[in-house]
């Protein structure tokens, strides 16, 4: 229930609102709710704009970069050159919104949360 709510909220994040009475102003083509979601640990979520980018995401214009190649589907970047340990804490990565106007919904498990960092570079790192 509580796990709803939080998506629900997340979700309200991700849709810019615009008073009658402002100038309209073009809209980010691409909003996003990404979580992570550790099995032994916690869950976190965040929002990200692109083209601008912007949001509740710490590294956004990083986020953006790393997407834009892929069309937003994070499962399809290469990765980094880090080496993880094999420490075995499954770690679920989840992307959902708008990618330059078309819905977008991906998510990813990864042995652990330094694995993901290396397959997605700052996407999830917020």
């Amino acid at each position: 229930m509580a796990r709803t709510r939080l998506l629900f909220a997340c979700l309200a994040l991700a849709t810019p609102l615009v008073p009658a009475t402002a100038t309209a102003a073009p809209l980010p083509a691409s909003g996003l709710v990404l979580s992570v979601r550790q099995e032994m640990g916690t869950f976190s979520t965040t929002q990200l704009s692109c083209e601008p980018a912007g949001g509740l995401h710490k590294n956004a214009k990083e986020a953006c970069a790393g997407l834009a190649p892929v069309e937003g589907d994070f499962t399809k970047m290469s990765p980094g050159d880090a080496m993880c340990t094999m420490e075995l804490n499954p770690t679920k990565a989840t992307l959902r919104g708008k990618w330059r106007g078309k819905k977008v919904d991906f998510q990813e498990v990864f042995s652990n949360p330094c694995v993901m960092h290396v397959n997605t570079g700052k996407v999830f790192e917020f």
